[in-house]
Parts: structure tokens; sequence; C-alpha cells
């Protein structure tokens, strides 16, 4: 990983951001001797997001999954049907229940 500090950003932009490309390593920009910001190069960037999107993706359908089972549980303790999801998806959707 590539150090450089605010002032070499300054100066030396075309050749630290060549070298970010080059690599496909990124660089550590200081401030004060401290981290405040990293450097990468394009496509490493777009990669990283698309990764986050989609393990957000997994969680919210797990979270809505669980939410489902639990609306089951709900019901059978209630006698309501056990193998119909309409009723559960339909009161998922219309917020029915959230206050319980």
């Amino acid at each position: 990983m590539h150090i450089v500090n605010v002032t070499d950003i300054r100066r030396n932009i075309r050749e630290i951001l060549m070298e970010v490309i080059r690599t496909k390593e990124p660089a550590v920009i200081l401030q004060r001797s401290k981290p405040v910001a990293y450097l990468v190069d394009a496509e490493t960037f777009e990669k990283t997001r698309k990764l986050n999107e989609m393990d957000l993706l997994t969680q919210t359908r797990k979270e809505s999954l669980d939410r489902i089972l639990q609306l089951r549980v709900k019901m059978a303790k209630k006698g309501g049907v056990r193998g119909d999801s309409v009723q559960l998806i339909r009161e998922l959707r219309e917020g029915l229940n959230r206050h319980e």
C-alpha cells in the first residue's frame, strides 16, 4: 500500500494516480500523520461497491424471510391456515401486526 501525504497529492497527483491504477493497490492519504482517506482505482471501487450491495440485499432477504416465518408461527397459534403464504405476504406488505 502506497502512503502519501496531502502535500504530495498536491504536487504529484498524476504520478500517484498512475501508480494506483498500475498496481491496483490503494494509496493511504495522510494529513498530520493520520490516515484521512484512501485512493483506489475505479475497477476495485466498483467491485467493492457491488459486493456491499449484494451483502445488503442478502441481509434484507433474510430479514424478510424471518418476518414471514414469525407470521406463520403467529397464524398457526391463532388457528390460521398453515400452508398458504398469501395472507402472510399481504400482512407484511400492508404493515399489519407490526405493533406487536
